[in-house]
């Protein structure tokens, strides 16, 4: 749909690598135009973006890595910051925890939302940056586990440069067997850790996982006053529980991919020491933990 409606604009004779900035500002211009909410351009900007990545992947356009000609169009006003701030996902209490990952209701799930629902809670990682994960985004440095979310594998994107991360794998993770599941899905010539779902979703590779979870929330879960509860509130609790936890900002925007504003924290948060984002990271202190082996 989003494609579909730069096209309106853009033209549909026109070869892909025609678009500039500048044309996609156009088109932005048009959405305003049409009285379009801010969430809802950012929303097609993002699926545009996509688009564009899978573009240049396929060679019919060129720009700079991490900077893509559909980024930088839109801004929240501090009125539209505050509204989303409200409106927008809440982070998981421990009560709701605790309702989420009871082995019954738990048991509703297959086994690979199962995995990206344990791997949520312990990531805060995107849905997208979960879904796509390949086996070789899984390696030791310096002798310890870690894993890689990147954009550059095939069908791989990221939000922004600071998504792009290493990060080391969370005991918990470990020991519920996600690395022993990577070695035995090596060994039967897989390439990637969710090989079966979410192939040529329209939505990105998380879509299968956002979904199935989305569904599985409106079943054990009552919906919230204010905001709304999905798989995106994995990382807001990922981060408060890490605030709380005394956890520096440095480190944590090292683990879930946040962009700092100074360029001193950014630099620091890609580069952040993997034994203190290890440290850091084994403060998520949960009521609920995983099955060891059950990956």
């Amino acid at each position: 749909m989003a494609v579909a409606d730069f096209v309106k604009v853009f033209g549909s004779k026109r070869p892909v690598y025609e678009v500039t900035r500048v044309e996609i500002g156009a088109w932005v211009s048009e959405l305003r135009a049409r009285n379009l909410a801010t969430p809802t351009i950012v929303n097609r900007l993002s699926y545009f973006k996509g688009f564009l990545e899978w573009c240049k992947g396929k060679g019919f356009i060129e720009f700079p890595r991490n900077d893509s000609p559909a980024t930088g169009h839109v801004t929240y006003k501090t009125r539209e910051k505050r509204m989303r701030k409200k409106h927008g996902y809440r982070a998981f209490n421990d009560a709701q925890l605790k309702l989420l990952f009871a082995p019954v209701p738990l048991g509703r799930l297959n086994k690979d939302a199962r995995l990206g629902t344990w791997m949520g809670l312990y990531l805060g990682a995107r849905v997208s940056e979960i879904g796509q994960l390949a086996l070789d985004d899984f390696f030791d440095v310096e002798g310890i586990p870690c894993m890689r979310i990147t954009d550059e594998g095939e069908g791989q994107s990221t939000k922004n440069e600071s998504s792009n991360r290493i990060i080391p794998v969370h005991p918990e993770l470990i020991k519920m067997g996600l690395l022993k599941k990577v070695a035995r899905m090596r060994s039967m010539g897989e390439t990637r850790l969710f090989p079966k779902v979410g192939k040529g979703a329209l939505n990105g590779a998380g879509d299968w996982l956002s979904k199935a979870f989305g569904r599985y929330v409106k079943l054990v879960l009552p919906a919230p006053d204010v905001g709304k509860l999905g798989f995106h509130s994995f990382r807001k609790t990922v981060i408060q529980t890490l605030q709380a936890a005394g956890v520096q900002a440095e480190l944590r925007a090292a683990y879930v991919g946040h962009e700092l504003d100074d360029e001193h924290h950014a630099s620091y948060s890609m580069d952040a020491p993997k034994e203190q984002v290890l440290e850091a990271i084994q403060k998520l202190d949960y009521p609920v933990n995983p099955a060891t082996d059950s990956a």
